[in-house]
Order: C-alpha cells, then sequence, then structure tokens
C-alpha cells in the first residue's frame, strides 16, 4: 500500500469517527447543525474548507431529504466516494435512531398528564425553526409572495400532494422571474450517470405498485411494505429538511391515514428535537408507533423501526450519488441560481404552513376544554419554551424535559 493511500485511509476512519460524534452530540435540528460541522470538520479537522461547506449546504438544500445529513453524505463522497458516504449516514442518523426507536417502545408509559403540553412546545420548535430560516433567505417581492403563498395554501389544503406541486411551482417562477447576480451561462454537454436516477425510480415504482396492491387487496394501511413506500415516498419529496417532513408525516399518518394519533405524533417531532443527529429520525418514531398500534410485539416493533429508518434515509442518499456529480457541471448555471432562493422561500412556506397547522390544533383543543385555565397553562409553556430557543443558551433537549416536567407537575 502506497504512502497517500495509507494517509488518505487514515483520513477516512478520521473522517467517520468525526461523524459518529456528530451523531451523538450535535443536537437541535438543522438550524444548530451547520454550526456543529463547521467546528468538527472545518475547524478542529480540516476535512473542507468552510466555502466547501457552504456550497454543498447550498446545493443540498434544494434536494429533497434530510439537507444536514446529505451534507455529510456529500463531503463523504467527497472524501472517499459511495462507500465512505453510505458508512457517513449510518453512523451519523444510527445514534438518533436508537434514541427515538426507545422512545417509541416506551411511549405507552407516557401519561396524557405528562405530554398535555408537547404541542405548545412542538409548535414553540417550529416557530423558531421558521425564523431562524428567514434569517437565511433572500428577502424579494417574488420570495415573500411564495413564502406566504405557499404557506397559506398548504394550512388551507393540507394534501400530501402539493408539496412536490410547490417546490415545482417555486422552482419554474423563481427561475423565469427571479434575479441573480450571475451574467448569462451556457452549460456545456453534460455527463450523466443514470444508475443511480433508475435505482431510485425502480425502488419507487416497485414499492409503490405493491402499496398499492395491498392497500386494494388486503386493506392493510400498516403494512411493512406499504409503510416503507410511504416512508420512502416522503424521504423522496420532502423539500426544507426535518419540519417539512413533520408537517407532511402530520397529513400521511394522522389526519389522511390515521395511523397514529396527534398527542403520539407530538411527543414524536419534540423527542426528536432533544435527540441527537437528524429530524428525519421522526420516521423511526413514526413507524414503530403504527406498526406498535396495529399489532403489538416486539418483532413489529423492531421492522417497523428498520422500516422507518431504511424507507427515510435511502432515497436522499441515492439522488446525492445521481445529482451532485451533475450539480458540479450546472452549479453556475444562472437559471439555477435564480432558481434556488426560491425553492428555499417554498421550503420555509412549508414549515409556515405546519405552524398554522398546529396553532389551529392547539386552539381548538383550548377551546374544546371551555376551562381558562389549559389555556393559560398552553400558552405559558409555548411563550417559555420560545424564550428557552431564542437564547440559544439551553440545550434544547432541556426545553422539551421542561414542557414534559410542567405536565407532570400540573397534572
Amino acid at each position: 500500500m502506497h504512502l497517500d493511500t495509507k494517509i488518505q485511509k487514515a483520513k477516512q476512519i478520521q473522517f467517520l469517527k468525526s461523524v459518529l460524534w456528530l451523531g451523538i452530540s450535535a443536537f437541535g435540528g438543522p438550524q444548530m447543525h451547520l454550526p456543529y460541522f463547521e467546528t468538527i470538520l472545518v475547524k478542529k479537522r480540516n476535512f473542507i474548507t468552510k466555502d466547501e461547506l457552504i456550497e454543498i449546504s447550498s446545493y443540498c438544500n434544494i434536494l429533497p431529504g434530510p439537507s444536514t445529513t446529505q451534507t455529510l453524505t456529500t463531503i463523504g463522497f467527497k472524501l472517499g466516494g459511495p462507500t465512505l458516504a453510505f458508512l457517513t449516514v449510518i453512523l451519523w442518523a444510527l445514534p438518533g435512531a436508537i434514541f427515538m426507536a426507545t422512545i417509541a417502545f416506551f411511549s405507552r408509559y407516557f401519561l396524557m398528564a405528562h405530554i398535555q403540553f408537547i404541542d405548545s412546545c412542538v409548535l414553540a420548535f417550529m416557530i423558531f425553526g421558521t425564523i431562524q430560516m428567514l434569517k437565511w433567505m433572500k428577502i424579494t417581492a417574488l420570495n415573500v409572495s411564495l413564502l406566504v403563498g405557499i404557506g397559506v395554501l398548504g394550512y388551507l389544503l393540507r394534501n400530501p400532494w402539493f408539496f412536490p406541486i410547490g417546490v415545482l411551482v417555486g422552482f419554474v417562477v423563481s427561475g423565469f422571474w427571479g434575479t441573480s447576480d450571475l451574467a448569462k451561462t451556457n452549460v456545456s454537454a453534460i455527463k450523466i450517470k443514470w444508475e443511480n436516477l433508475i435505482l431510485f425510480l425502480s425502488i419507487f415504482s416497485l414499492f409503490g405498485i405493491g402499496s398499492l396492491y395491498l392497500k386494494k387487496y388486503q386493506k392493510s394501511n400498516t403494512n411493512p411494505i406499504v409503510l416503507f413506500e410511504n416512508s420512502y415516498r416522503l424521504g423522496s419529496l420532502s423539500f426544507g429538511g426535518g419540519n417539512v417532513l413533520a408537517a407532511m408525516t402530520m397529513e400521511q399518518f394522522v389526519h389522511h391515514k390515521n395511523r397514529l394519533t396527534m398527542d403520539e405524533l407530538n411527543l414524536g417531532i419534540a423527542m426528536t428535537q432533544s435527540s441527537p443527529g437528524p429530524n428525519f429520525n421522526l420516521s423511526v418514531f413514526t413507524n414503530a408507533i403504527a406498526m406498535q398500534n396495529h399489532k403489538s410485539g416486539i418483532g413489529q416493533f423492531i421492522i417497523g423501526a428498520l422500516v422507518g429508518f431504511v424507507g427515510i434515509f435511502l432515497p436522499g442518499t441515492i439522488i446525492v450519488f445521481f445529482t451532485f456529480p451533475i450539480w458540479q457541471q450546472i452549479q453556475s448555471n444562472r437559471f439555477i441560481q435564480k432558481a434556488i432562493p426560491g425553492i428555499f422561500s417554498v421550503s420555509i412556506g412549508f414549515i409556515l404552513s405546519a405552524c398554522m397547522v398546529l396553532a389551529d390544533n392547539l386552539i381548538t383543543k383550548i377551546t374544546v376544554t371551555n376551562n381558562t385555565t389549559p389555556a393559560l397553562f398552553s400558552m405559558s409553556v409555548l411563550i417559555m419554551c420560545l424564550v428557552m430557543l431564542f437564547t440559544k443558551k439551553i440545550p434544547t433537549p432541556f426545553v422539551v424535559l421542561f414542557s414534559l416536567a410542567f405536565g407532570w407537575f400540573v397534572g
């Protein structure tokens, strides 16, 4: 083995150790992950430069799937190819997935008194995430219109197919009518490797057809194949990160399919904020709960958790393998550069619609009780959680624990 090869292997092993450490220690969702990446991967280990991190993050923000996971996947791909990239996904996501599976298993022991204010906590995280993302948004009349329009329509329609349509609208509208500082550029002949796209579409089609067959003839919406198809589809169509996935999961698993209750989903969303790693591990929780609600048993539970883990992260990984070589060839194209801010604005609009839906549910819950005391408590928890988040001095797990402890104390 040549000396250069040994050095490269050692660097890759060190990178995987750093990724595992991030998977254990990076709390707080996407708005907190990039600073962690900069500290560990740029400043401490010098795997990439800050400019490279920003470029990769921008590229991943226009892809469907878990953007921070795809950011690490792309870095792994650059440093060591597909094998290192796959190991990167596993080491980054697995610690949080184990945590979420554990929470799902013990969720039956959470009393309603414990989680009665978890919806206020989740709404606080959604509001905080929306405002944090606004700081990265390019403020123009077009982008603001996309954000507000998508947010309101998403709230009114509440249909899972609205998400990919919204992204397509944002891409086309901003691509034609957006602004860019780049001069007009022509992209030379693009070299495309179609194998990964064929793999992505084959899995999508195969499990989609299987899911339709099972739902038609077995009338079960919690068969592992059906759940895998749903998770794979959510992972393929969720633009904008974990908050958008939460909104899509609400429509697919709660309102559309009734696989779990809103309280169970709120518990899962809150716990993803208190777990390390990607917020897309919410899928591990929701699929495990769905299987557990349908048919109890540790075997069914484990199958649900595994289906959620593989189904949600596989499409985003394949998409990176297919699109990153293309991105390197077209990233300077003016149409693409104009479209990126619009897509990002649409992503914030999705989170805004989720905020409106959660606020609507919270208001309905308060008014149904016909008692001012729960209303005051819910608003107090919401305000306190927002204050703790915006101070940025209190770790996010303690924000969730505060809402659980308050519920226990009041209950």
